[in-house]
């Protein structure tokens, strides 16, 4: 019973936080910057839950697509469901269970917040399958990612606001980023067992784009703050997070796996410093 518990841990990623905290930063720097630092505090400590969840839920119908391929790959073949300690239809059962504890905090909700979560729900399963098939399936991540920010302005403005969009936008690009970096530390292992990515779409362009991606975000970021007339301490967060994705540079230009790995770790202190700055800017 407990090696069940700890391979079910381990298709969450209990052990793995980074992907939730990557989640979790943008969503509360939206809430800061779309309520002008007072968010409602019910539909924070909501979020917070409903991130963990679906991060988890996310994780778990990803190894439950890729199991046939992770047995194949280094990193991945020691996973759950590769090595039988979780069994197929416990992996769905754990995904159904997930989900459901997820929707029942949009009780707390509105209608358009609770549509634009089905509609995420329905991308968050389709991204394991674009790997198959479609050349950029970060594009798919990046908008799964992101899709929190649109349910923020949802359960707080009901509405999608037009700096919500921005912000979404912000996000979608900053993912771009840090997961093709993910991706190019996998890339010999996607190649050998037919596997799509943008590390390998964008192939000797990776590192450049990477830049560009970040520094697109960070323009949005900064554009989203001027819409909303935010405080001036929020742009030096923006300053900040551009010395970092200088020293992220040097970890990808080379290409080794190990410092790209370590290059998308280091995107956390990206998120942190963005809602940093919408934390500042509010109280100064």
């Amino acid at each position: 019973m407990t090696g069940k518990l700890i391979g079910l841990g381990k298709l969450m990623r209990l052990e793995k936080p980074i992907g939730t905290f990557l989640l979790l930063w943008p969503t509360l720097s939206a809430f800061m910057i779309l309520k002008d630092g007072s968010p409602t505090p019910v539909l924070v400590i909501i979020f917070c839950i409903g991130t963990f969840l679906m991060r988890s839920a996310g994780c778990v119908i990803n190894d439950f697509f890729d199991r046939d391929f992770d047995g194949k790959v280094e990193r991945t073949k020691n996973r759950p469901l590769v090595t039988g300690q979780v069994k197929g239809f416990e992996a769905i059962t754990l995904f159904f269970i997930l989900v459901s504890l997820s929707a029942s905090l949009l009780f707390w909700t509105n209608k358009l917040t609770v549509i634009i979560a089905c509609i995420g729900l329905i991308i968050t399963v389709i991204y394991p399958l674009t790997k198959r098939f479609f050349e950029l399936p970060q594009v798919f991540l990046g908008l799964a990612f992101s899709w929190g920010i649109l349910m923020v302005s949802a359960a707080e403005l009901d509405k999608i606001s037009s700096t919500s969009l921005i912000i979404f936008s912000a996000c979608f690009f900053w993912i771009m980023a840090y997961d093709t970096a993910y991706a190019m530390s996998d890339r010999e292992g996607d190649l050998s067992i037919g596997l799509k990515s943008s590390a390998i779409t964008f192939g000797k362009y990776s590192q450049k784009l990477i830049i560009t991606f970040h520094l697109i975000s960070l323009c949005l970021w900064s554009f989203s703050g001027f819409v909303e007339k935010i405080n001036p301490i929020f742009y030096a967060s923006i300053i900040i997070c551009l010395v970092l994705v200088f020293f992220q540079f040097s970890l990808i230009r080379d290409e080794n796996p190990e410092k790209c790995f370590t290059a998308f770790k280091r995107n956390n202190w990206i998120g942190i410093s963005i809602l940093l700055g919408t934390i500042f800017s509010s109280i100064l």
